[in-house]
């Protein structure tokens, strides 16, 4: 990736950490140029559905901390998104599980298992 990419990918992933959201980013070019990367995957009108570990849409698992909302396509991107901005307390919800998050710790038990081999997430990532 060249510097511009670079800024264009913090610019998401910044945005991501304070709102949740992507932002709106008018770099079209510069968009498809990081989902070739697969840094982001884009809508069909070039808007960025993801940025893992963050997600813009509601249909994976939630991350709560200090009354703020973050997203993620899945449990894996969500513990992604307490790892990325450093949260000691959260609490993780995915496919009808809750998961606390104390001291950094997590507390209870579960197990995360994901059918499709790693090698072939980016085949339909959506998906995966």
């Amino acid at each position: 990736m060249d510097a511009h990419d670079l800024t264009l990918r913090r610019t998401i992933f910044e945005s991501f950490a304070a709102t949740g959201e992507p932002g709106a980013v008018e770099d079209v070019d510069g968009l498809r140029s990081l989902a070739a990367r697969h840094v982001v995957v884009l809508d069909e009108e070039d808007r960025v559905v993801m940025a893992h570990p963050f997600a813009a849409h509601r249909d994976g698992a939630r991350v709560e901390s200090d009354g703020r909302e973050w997203w993620g396509s899945c449990a894996w991107d969500a513990f992604g998104i307490v790892a990325a901005l450093g949260l000691r307390d959260a609490r993780v919800s995915a496919q009808g599980l809750t998961l606390e998050i104390r001291d950094g710790q997590v507390l209870g038990d579960a197990v995360f298992h994901v059918l499709v081999p790693a090698a072939h997430w980016w085949d339909d990532i959506a998906f995966t």
